[in-house]
């Protein structure tokens, strides 16, 4: 599915296309519409996306949570009207320590561009049930590459 969404909205080529895990070396990775998940696989994921040299374009309406990391790929572009949401971690069904909350607020700040990940560490990871939403729009205009 965020595949298919991703050529409809003129990703590439399907020969060319590949689905987040793909071990194929040089794959361009497409993500759509992910609404987040695990920081820990995600960490793992994108490590494996940038050994492998492969490319993550990020289309779609939403980038959401541990989405935001894909912004840490050696190769990344995004769309204009795809929207970021970014929070701090959690965990469900216990608290954080105050310990744990910087520590994987920062393994995610890692993963930003340097003026991203400033404002992260300043304001965006204490956003909690109320993501702060940034448009791919304001990304591009802070270096981040446009997907074509």
């Amino acid at each position: 599915m965020c595949l298919a969404a991703g050529l409809a909205t003129g990703g590439v080529s399907v020969a060319q296309a590949a689905l987040p895990g793909s071990q194929q070396p040089g794959a361009t990775i497409v993500i759509s519409n992910d609404y987040g998940g695990s920081v820990r696989k995600r960490t793992a994921e994108i490590q494996q996306i940038n050994r492998l040299g492969q490319s993550v374009e990020i289309r779609g309406s939403v980038c959401m949570s541990s989405c935001t990391m894909f912004l840490g790929a050696k190769s990344v572009c995004v769309m204009p009207e795809t929207t970021f949401a970014f929070h701090g971690p959690y965990r469900f069904f216990s608290k954080l320590t105050s310990l744990e909350f910087d520590q994987w607020s920062r393994v995610i700040a890692n993963h930003y561009p340097s003026f991203l990940r400033s404002w992260y560490m300043q304001t965006g990871r204490y956003r909690g049930s109320s993501p702060a939403r940034v448009k791919g729009s304001e990304l591009i205009r802070h270096g981040v590459a446009r997907c074509q």
